[in-house]
């Protein structure tokens, strides 16, 4: 019998190589993920479809810590109160990626965040830039841009999601 494990077990309450407790975010499930996806689908699609763009936005989501795929909330983050003056700074992975590592690392109840942005892909065909992040992860999808039908001037085609980034960020 190991002593020193049995001793460590005892002043904390844990078995030694116990994570419980050193995570600052649940474990994000894919049926979080889904839900962050549809929540932000629809009303990005009726912005698009009344005509207006976006040069980059950033979102809060927090989920319930106990139901997955129950999301509470969304909020919008001005970037100049997080020292981003200009949205078009936000294209690059790296300047993106430290934003939500600073976003992650502070005191609130949102656990996964948003970056939107329109941007031009493959033969000059726009597509809307959806990224949600969590601390497991980094999932996007490009929803193609085509012109609308009736009053509607453009309209957002449905795409599945992706993983972009296997590694997790905290």
């Amino acid at each position: 019998m190991d002593f020193a494990a049995l001793a460590q077990t005892l002043v904390n309450g844990q078995p030694p190589d116990d994570y419980r407790g050193r995570r600052r975010h649940r474990f994000m499930e894919a049926a979080d993920v889904n839900a962050a996806f549809r929540e932000f689908f629809t009303p990005l699609r009726s912005y698009i479809r009344r005509g207006m763009q976006t040069d980059g936005q950033v979102y809060s989501i927090e989920m319930d810590i106990c139901i997955p795929g129950e999301l509470l909330a969304t909020d919008w983050i001005p970037l100049p109160s997080r020292g981003i003056l200009d949205a078009e700074s936000l294209r690059d992975p790296g300047r993106r990626r430290a934003l939500f590592e600073q976003l992650l690392a502070e005191d609130r109840p949102d656990t996964m965040f948003a970056y939107v942005a329109e941007r031009i892909e493959r033969e000059d065909a726009p597509v809307l830039y959806l990224e949600i992040v969590s601390a497991d992860g980094c999932y996007a999808a490009e929803y193609p841009i085509r012109p609308g039908e009736g009053w509607h001037r453009r309209d957002l085609s449905e795409a599945a999601h992706r993983r972009v980034d296997p590694l997790a960020l905290a």
